[in-house]
């Protein structure tokens, strides 16, 4: 089932021409003739069909004319009681018809009352030459069943999405034949995409006499938003005339759908101070009122940004819009990332979050290497690594001084900038940078001695970072 209407239903209904039987005139065979169209079977006559049972016909429209044909609808002008149908979910009106193509939709006949003779029509609109309205006739006779089914159809009604609605079908003999008809089938033959079902049902087979009846638990669960949701349930028995009877399921789902035009706010790189304001919009594209319980930023990532309207307070009806304003608060250095929770009550979506991400300029520290090990032997006894620090942000980084940690009396410092020292923006590794020299002495073996390097920085991520520098020496 999908999330838009799947089907284009209509209903025929009992037509009564009480204003002809009366009319005075000569000629009372006033009804158009189709032109271009061709219907088969044209009238369509179900004959005899026992209440309770639901008989199809499918009813085939041509265009027999040499240009096109515009079908603009098929519906009935008074009520469904005894005739419904549908056509193909493809076609959607206005539909054109080429020459020598066709249409073909269901037309179905399930009598209420007996004895009866059922009278209806389909209305058809097109632009045929001769007949642009066009009554398609139906008749049935209605008689007496063995079983008697009740409701034909079941009908469920409106229902919310995820939703349970129940309803009970009635299987009776009725006692028009002495003989007792044995059920072999009750099962839910089309449901919907998994919308209609059976919860409870005796056990088949099973015999029913004269007077005897038996009751179908069905449930209605529709999984998406459908105006127009159908389903069928079979029940087979040795009835006569109702070996098969077909139980037409319907129903109507509603809910609201959410929907926001961006699950990503990006501000950039903007000036420090500069507060700018970026918009997104929760839509509800269902067919009912859209309530958002609560939004807020998660506690997990920067809360630097600041929402207008704080909340949704009320619902957002079918169609509506509501924007909501983001302000990205940019009064420090560096990267600002956030997310945004908007939990809401559509049935068919989880909370939507919203990625907000802004910046403002910052140096951004890297040093190379930060971990290094110095291995010397034999008649060398000493060795020197340079270490490099970078900027790789996109404004000056300074670097305040530098801790030197030397429990083992093995390491020195050759070279050092100046503190404060300050690092312009680039890249690893044409620079520019900063250099320190360390160099690792050693005359007697040692498995590893190790000294740190501790920096102070002004990159508003990493104020600290700490470089370790391994030596051993074998003879």
């Amino acid at each position: 089932m999908k999330r838009v209407p799947s089907k284009i239903s209509f209903f025929l209904g009992l037509l009564v021409l009480p204003a002809l039987l009366a009319c005075d005139c000569e000629d009372l065979d006033i009804r158009p003739t189709l032109a271009d169209l061709d219907a088969w079977p044209d009238p369509v006559e179900f004959g005899e069909v026992p209440v309770s049972t639901t008989r199809t016909v499918k009813v085939t429209l041509t265009n027999r004319g040499t240009y096109a044909v515009v079908l603009h609808g098929l519906s009935v002008p008074d009520d469904e009681k005894d005739f419904s149908g549908s056509v193909p979910e493809e076609i959607e009106y206005p539909h054109s018809i080429a020459p020598g193509n066709q249409v073909v939709f269901t037309v179905r006949y399930h009598p209420q009352d007996y004895p009866e003779q059922d009278e209806g029509a389909v209305l058809i609109e097109s632009t045929d030459k001769d007949a642009p309205e066009y009554d398609l006739m139906c008749y049935g006779t209605a008689i007496e069943p063995i079983l008697l089914v009740q409701p034909v159809p079941v009908d469920f009604g409106s229902t919310r999405v995820m939703g349970t609605k129940p309803a009970t079908l009635t299987i009776e003999h009725t006692g028009s034949d002495p003989d007792p008809v044995t059920v072999s089938l009750i099962e839910v033959t089309d449901d919907a995409d998994g919308d209609f079902a059976i919860q409870h049902s005796p056990d088949v087979p099973f015999t029913l006499n004269p007077d005897d009846k038996v009751n179908v638990n069905l449930s209605y669960i529709p999984q998406a938003i459908d105006d127009g949701d159908e389903g069928l349930l079979t029940i087979e028995s040795d009835a006569e005339s109702q070996e098969r009877i077909d139980v037409p399921l319907l129903g109507s789902s509603y809910a609201p759908h959410i929907v926001v035009s961006t699950t990503a706010l990006s501000y950039g790189t903007v000036s420090q101070g500069a507060d700018p304001t970026l918009s997104f919009t929760i839509s509800n594209e269902g067919n009912a009122d859209l309530n958002v319980s609560g939004m807020e930023l998660s506690q997990v990532g920067s809360q630097k940004f600041d929402l207008d309207p704080p909340a949704i307070d009320q619902p957002i009806a079918p169609w509506d819009t509501v924007e909501v304003r983001v302000t990205y608060i940019a009064d420090d250095r560096g990267d600002d990332d956030g997310t945004l929770r908007i939990d809401h009550d559509d049935p068919l979506e989880r909370p939507v979050f919203i990625q907000l991400h802004g910046r403002t300029p910052a140096p951004d520290v890297e040093i190379v290497p930060d971990f290094v090990t110095i291995n010397i032997s034999g008649a060398s006894h000493t060795q020197t690594v340079d270490i490099r620090i970078y900027n790789l942000g996109d404004e000056d980084l300074r670097v305040f001084g530098m801790e030197f940690d030397n429990p083992y009396g093995s390491f020195s410092i050759d070279a050092q900038p100046p503190y404060p020292a300050i690092v312009a923006p680039g890249v690893e590794p044409a620079g520019p940078f900063e250099t320190v020299t360390v160099r690792f002495t050693k005359d007697t073996p040692t498995v590893v001695d190790q000294a740190t390097l501790t920096f102070t920085t002004d990159d508003p991520d990493e104020e600290t970072l700490m470089v370790v520098v391994n030596g051993t020496y074998s003879p």
